[in-house]
């Protein structure tokens, strides 16, 4: 991997690793609550692997996330029996993980410099990287306080 993005492997390996333990011990009723009009647990995991897959495609991630419309960015959450269970979202995460990973490794520093469409925080795929970074911690972040409602312990430390 280049050094640009080693930095970058370790987030998303330490959210690889940190996206299960955040479900972990959470019944289904748990993860579909909305306090306070809050989006459910369950969507926000659906959300962080759909978005990962998707930010991937733009360097060569090609994993398939058939369900990802019930959890784009700003939509609705609504049809809650036709999402996949919480175990199916877990092993999706770690298809798209390898997927997103493996694409990460082929990216060479004239590949990341080179300009994209796909919404980044900048307009190359450096950006795009970055923000995948940003978005799996943002996410996983909630998750971890979100857990924390039912008494359940920390994820890290």
């Amino acid at each position: 991997m280049i050094p640009e993005l080693q930095g970058f492997a370790l987030v998303f390996n330490a959210n690889h690793r940190l996206l299960p333990r955040a479900l972990d011990g959470l019944t289904a009723a748990q993860a579909l609550e909305r306090p306070d009009g809050a989006n459910p647990i369950h969507w926000i995991a659906g959300h962080t692997v759909t978005v990962r897959a998707l930010l991937g495609s733009a360097f060569g991630c090609d994993a398939e996330v058939p369900w990802g419309g019930h959890f784009r960015r700003g939509g609705e959450v609504k049809d809650e029996p036709s999402w996949p269970s919480l175990s199916e979202v877990r092993s999706k995460w770690d298809e798209v993980h390898a997927a997103f990973m493996k694409g990460l490794e082929a990216l060479t520093p004239e590949r990341l410099s080179a300009k994209t469409k796909v919404m980044g925080l900048s307009d190359d795929l450096l950006g795009v990287v970055a923000l995948a970074a940003a978005h799996d911690s943002y996410h996983v972040g909630q998750l971890a306080a979100a857990r924390r409602r039912y008494g359940l312990d920390r994820i890290l430390g």
